[in-house]
């Protein structure tokens, strides 16, 4: 028998280092009224990259505890919920890369800032 795998969407980025909080939704059936109803679970997920942002579709894998909490690490980016249209796909990152920013701390969203100021004089060098 195979590890688990779990799909499901980031629903929180950025907080912690190296770990992303992944939300699983269920579609259960009541067994007296047969009434379909949605449940979620939410799991802390290893991501070694600290790529992830608020939104994407991911595969994540059973593996060892890594923390109290954290048992599964990213296998796979499955892309966003909402997939970009072709004629906004910028103001689409724009939106993602806002709520992962919320997340944020102060120091961090600091620390984004100065890094694109100094791309950008770079690329005004070049």
């Amino acid at each position: 028998m195979g590890a688990t795998t779990l799909t499901g969407i980031v629903t929180k980025a950025g907080v912690m280092a190296k770990t992303v909080t992944m939300t699983v939704a269920k579609v259960k059936t009541h067994p007296k009224l047969l009434k379909t109803y949605v449940r979620h679970n939410k799991y802390l997920v290893h991501d070694p990259d600290n790529s992830l942002t608020i939104g994407e579709h991911i595969r994540a894998q059973a593996c060892r505890p890594l923390s109290a909490r954290k048992r599964f690490v990213v296998v796979e980016r499955l892309g966003f919920q909402n997939a970009p249209t072709h004629d906004e796909p910028e103001s689409t990152q724009a939106l993602h890369r806002a709520k992962t920013e919320a997340a944020m701390s102060a120091a961090q969203r600091e620390w984004i800032k100065i890094e694109q100021r100094v791309k950008n004089e770079s690329k005004a060098r070049a």
